[in-house]
């Protein structure tokens, strides 16, 4: 993969066409063979699952998505939110997707022996009766570990249309087969990637309607254990659903967030606060007796667990638990769930974030922001998602004892800055400036403190309330500037997709163009 930014050049493109066009004949067994019927699995299926043969496959597929000439990266829908890959996400940078008659569906239908000459229409069952041999293939491939990963190559490359037909005819929207899928030890990788790949609204809505019901019955939440006493074990040789599958959910709600409504939002949320209910096996159904005499209504089961209960089950992090002298400890992909969560529409998220400031201590918080994964995954996606503004306020009334320490720490320093952006008022900003400005020292005695003190103006709010202002005005002068270089600018405080297409939107935006031409002028 080391010489496929050389593919840019026209010159070597047009002298590796033939070589991979004869490379293609001779591993599928096809030169002397182009247009002749789908033949049943043999050979090439076998070469899927080669140690060696495999990932020259898969590399294979994505080198002839690059050389297609007509393949592009996806373009983004109006209202669909930009992906950016993030290594502490585990979001990858997106593959550039082949065309219809290129060489890489000639190797993909190869592969899968699928005849692209049957008519889509029909439902699921026709479908799969229209490829006798891709649906096994499918299945076959998504439980083998080299097998699953050309599968998942197969995912990221293929067009949105046969995206589609893929999980039609591997029945990836059947509730049983998923099942399946997802308790496999391999093949959930696969789904994992299948719904990272989903590419519109309705795909979206085919593949949360069957995960729900798998969510709900907490058995992707239950954490694997171990049967204490023997006659546990007699009980337990039965086939159990004791399978923790929290990648899974992360991705299904990393899917909801991006290209998801908000129904598909609220149906995975209700699902994981069931789920998490039947996974603990607290039942909360019933009424209490109040000291009055009164009867208080419990939450109902059907309900789940409050978000309040449900985070600390995410994240592996219990209330009031960090200890400053040992090392953080958080579920990556719970973490990454909260991220996701944090994106969705504001009478969905409102309810976590609050949880999520009630339940933590101070100590809490500080060891999340100065934890790598944490400050990324949990703090980042509330500061710099859509609820900031009131994130920010929460998590300066939380943390303000503690603001010197973190601004000089290496990873803390990045989460008061975010932090003092975020806020929404200049009353907020300088009571940070102002709590700051008492610890010049320690803020001095390291570069990350330095750093703060410039980004915060810290000591121009010693000079007055004039000096700081401008000094803030000229740093956002200087990342507008940054920003209209590099292209990349922030949604509009608070605003959810689906106000993108207002008025009062686009008022907004035709003032921030007028100011930044200003501002240039100036």
């Amino acid at each position: 993969m080391k010489v496929v930014s050389d593919f840019k050049s026209e010159v070597f493109r047009n002298k590796s066409d033939a070589m991979l066009e004869e490379l293609v004949g001779i591993i599928t067994l096809s030169k002397n063979d182009t247009h002749g019927e789908v033949q049943p699995p043999g050979e090439v299926q076998q070469h899927t699952c080669h140690a060696s043969a495999g990932p020259l496959l898969v590399q294979l597929v994505r080198i002839l998505s690059y050389l297609d000439l007509h393949s592009k990266p996806a373009q983004k829908k109006s209202g669909a939110k930009k992906i950016v890959p993030d290594r502490r996400l585990g979001i990858q940078e997106e593959e550039p997707r082949y065309s219809v008659g290129s060489q890489a569906e000639t190797l993909v239908n190869r592969l899968l022996c699928w005849d692209p000459n049957v008519c889509r229409d029909g439902d699921d069952e026709d479908e799969r009766a229209k490829q006798p041999y891709a649906s096994d293939i499918i299945y076959g491939l998504s439980g083998e570990p080299r097998g699953s990963i050309l599968l998942e190559a197969i995912l990221r490359c293929s067009p949105d249309s046969f995206h589609d037909e893929l999980c039609r005819v591997g029945a990836f929207y059947d509730d049983t087969t998923l099942r399946e899928y997802i308790e496999h030890g391999v093949s959930n990788f696969v789904v994992q990637v299948l719904f990272a790949t989903s590419r519109s609204r309705e795909q979206t809505a085919k593949l949360v309607k069957p995960l729900v019901d798998i969510v709900e019955d907490g058995s992707l939440l239950r954490p694997n254990s171990r049967c204490a006493d023997e006659g546990a074990q007699e009980e337990s040789r039965a086939p159990t659903k004791n399978t923790r599958r929290i990648g899974v959910i992360w991705r299904a709600s990393e899917m909801c967030a991006n290209v998801g409504s908000a129904q598909d939002q609220e149906q995975l949320l209700h699902a994981i606060m069931r789920g998490f209910s039947a996974a603990t096996g607290r039942s909360e159904e019933g009424d209490t007796e109040l000291s009055d005499g009164k009867k208080k209504r419990k939450r109902s089961k059907a309900k789940g667990l409050p978000a309040c209960e449900c985070i600390p089950l995410l994240l592996g992090l219990k209330p009031g638990s960090y200890d400053a002298s040992c090392r953080l400890t958080l579920d990556a992909a719970g973490a990454r769930v909260m991220h996701h969560i944090f994106q969705f529409k504001e009478r969905l998220r409102e309810e976590w974030v609050e949880s999520f400031f009630d339940i933590y201590t101070c100590e809490d918080l500080v060891g999340i922001a100065n934890d790598g994964l944490g400050s990324r995954c949990i703090l980042d996606g509330l500061l710099e998602g859509p609820s900031r503004a009131k994130s920010s306020r929460l998590l300066l009334a939380k943390i303000s004892d503690r603001l010197a320490f973190l601004a000089a720490e290496r990873v803390g320093h990045h989460v008061v800055i975010k932090m003092f952006r975020s806020l929404p008022t200049f009353e907020d900003k300088a009571a940070v400036s102002a709590t700051l400005s008492q610890s010049l020292n320690r803020l001095g005695s390291n570069s990350m403190g330095r750093s703060v003190m410039t980004s915060l103006a810290v000591k121009e709010y010693l000079e007055g309330e004039n000096p700081w202002k401008e000094a803030l005005a000229r740093q956002r002068g200087k990342e507008d500037w940054l920003e209209d270089i590099t292209g990349e600018k922030q949604s509009n405080e608070g605003e959810d997709d689906e106000h993108d297409g207002s008025e009062k939107a686009k008022g907004r935006h035709k003032k921030d163009k007028k100011k930044k031409k200003k501002r240039r002028q100036d």
